[in-house]
């Protein structure tokens, strides 16, 4: 018991009060001793493993796409948290797949998930909620909000780093610049575009439909966008992407066309979380804390299962503008 008191933070005299269902503890306090008894593999008498199993509550994180680095840093920053509160987390890749999305939510339910951390395929990702909460499981979203959909949510200013970058681009002297985004059903999608015309717009500057392309935002792209925007017309000078993958892609294709960046194309978008691993990068890029997305998601969500909060907050932090050598000046 003090070896179970001394790595859950309490006092020996706790950890017998919650063995013994004995005195007031609160309800994070006892998960975390319960958490503790599970680590150390200690059963005091009356209990059985699968009793302390059961007694440990359960998170689950749902997102689009493992693979992205984005989705990997939220995904530490819950599990620090909860582990502190005594929870254990559970990971499902949706694949930005609608029906996978629907076979976890129905997976939370089926093992009685406590609660659960999302970031949304998109606005058909309504009915998948809804599921959820007929089966009183709190939820928070994260990175991407649902139409109709009034919960918790923590996300960055999208449409405020998406307006900067394209900025950032028009000081340059590009006049020409198209936008590469997600599907439209997503509405982190929708924002990048909004963020767009917004730059556009306040320097009195037009776009077209033609320069308006949309592509997954997973590793495998087909980056036919490029393609599709070198053979206009006038093609553009410089291009606004929605996330690395796309950024790779583009910057592949070009370089088997004989083209470079930033002498032939500017790039610019949302790259990638991480400093340390972007310390080679040459990506122009909007840096999101997708730590702290999870970390507060996390925070909020076990605050909403402890009844601590009755009205939905919306948490909308602040991105970094990092300029690099994927931009330049117009020739």
């Amino acid at each position: 018991m003090a070896d179970v008191a001394k790595l859950a933070g309490v006092s020996v005299m706790t950890v017998s009060r919650i063995i013994n269902g004995s005195g007031t503890v609160k309800e994070s306090t006892r998960k975390r001793v319960l958490r503790a008894m599970e680590e150390m593999n200690y059963v005091p008498k009356g209990y059985t493993k699968q009793v302390i199993q059961h007694e440990i509550s359960t998170l689950v994180l749902i997102v689009p796409d493992i693979t992205n680095p984005f989705f990997t840093f939220i995904a530490r920053g819950m599990e620090d948290v909860a582990k502190k509160q005594g929870y254990r987390v559970f990971l499902a890749n949706t694949d930005e797949n609608i029906n996978k999305e629907k076979q976890y939510i129905q997976m939370c339910i089926e093992f009685h998930a406590d609660g659960v951390l999302i970031a949304p395929v998109g606005d058909d990702s309504k009915a998948n909620l809804e599921l959820l909460d007929k089966q009183g499981i709190p939820f928070v979203l994260i990175d991407r909000e649902v139409e109709g959909v009034q919960v918790d949510v923590v996300k960055s200013d999208i449409i405020g780093c998406s307006r900067a970058l394209v900025e950032h681009l028009i000081e340059l002297g590009h006049r020409r610049i198209a936008v590469v985004t997600g599907p439209s059903n997503n509405r982190a999608s929708r924002e990048r575009v909004e963020g767009y015309l917004q730059a556009l717009e306040r320097n009195h500057l037009v776009t077209s439909e033609e320069f308006m392309k949309r592509s997954t935002m997973t590793r495998d792209i087909d980056p036919k966008f490029i393609d599709e925007l070198l053979n206009l017309e006038e093609p553009p000078t410089a291009m606004f992407v929605a996330n690395m993958f796309q950024y790779a892609h583009a910057v592949r294709r070009l370089g088997e066309l004989g083209l470079r960046i930033p002498e032939d194309m500017s790039i610019v978008g949302f790259g990638n979380s991480d400093y340390l691993a972007a310390i080679d990068s040459a990506f122009t890029s909007a840096i999101q804390p997708t730590y702290s997305f999870g970390s507060l998601g996390t925070q909020m969500l076990i605050e909403r299962i402890e009844g601590l909060h009755e009205m939905p907050r919306r948490i909308v932090l602040e991105g970094d503008i990092v300029i690099r050598r994927s931009t330049a000046p117009i020739l």
